[in-house]
């Protein structure tokens, strides 16, 4: 997995998936770099999202980590391609607005991720609102707009005036920000791991 993701920005796999495999001995996996990281990036970061998830998960059947700039996973259960909207991170900012300039803009960019991003990944501004988000690559267009559809409407319900907010959902995710939040980074920070361990219930360990 390490090795191919400097040929590509999203990549699936599994390993011993056929017949002959017994369940517990499968392994599925992909990682996943933000669309507009350049190939080198993304190897760096992915390199960084496997050492880490070793760290956070070490005797997991299953794990996912992502990271400001990439995201990997991998379980024993086949998930690829399979819609999953449920919530698994997302942070609001303490500062909030009652500008209703403010939430004219965060619509429209709302609006134009949701719209744009069936494809994969999206970039979106209005005045001085900027956002983004993006899809899994395992989803197809249909879903990946349904994903992001919940995304976008859980990013309003869940952090209501912030003047900042990321929600990832279990395939996709999207963030807005007004100006002076989420200056630019070279550094690929966790934003949250989650880990399936093999003899006990699921267990979430979130990092900022």
């Amino acid at each position: 997995m390490v090795s191919s993701s400097s040929q590509m920005n999203y990549n699936g796999y599994a390993i011993g998936n056929d017949s002959s495999t017994q369940p517990e001995g499968a392994i599925f996996g992909l990682y996943q770099c933000r669309g507009d990281m350049a190939m080198a990036d993304c190897s760096k970061c992915i390199q960084n999202g496997v050492n880490q998830v070793h760290l956070a998960c070490p005797y997991s059947y299953g794990a996912s980590l992502q990271l400001e700039g990439c995201y990997v996973r991998y379980e024993h259960l086949d998930f690829l391609g399979k819609l999953d909207t449920s919530v698994r991170f997302k942070k609001c900012s303490s500062s909030s607005s009652n500008d209703v300039e403010f939430f004219r803009r965060r619509d429209d960019v709302l609006g134009d991720m949701q719209v744009g991003a069936g494809n994969g990944f999206r970039v979106s501004s209005s005045g001085l609102v900027q956002g983004y988000a993006q899809c899994l690559g395992d989803l197809s267009s249909q879903d990946c707009s349904s994903c992001l559809a919940d995304a976008v409407g859980k990013l309003k319900s869940l952090c209501g005036s912030a003047a900042a907010a990321d929600v990832f959902l279990g395939q996709c995710y999207a963030r807005y920000w007004a100006s002076g939040f989420y200056p630019n980074s070279s550094e690929h920070q966790a934003t949250f791991a989650l880990s399936l361990p093999a003899m006990a219930n699921e267990i979430e360990k979130y990092t900022e």
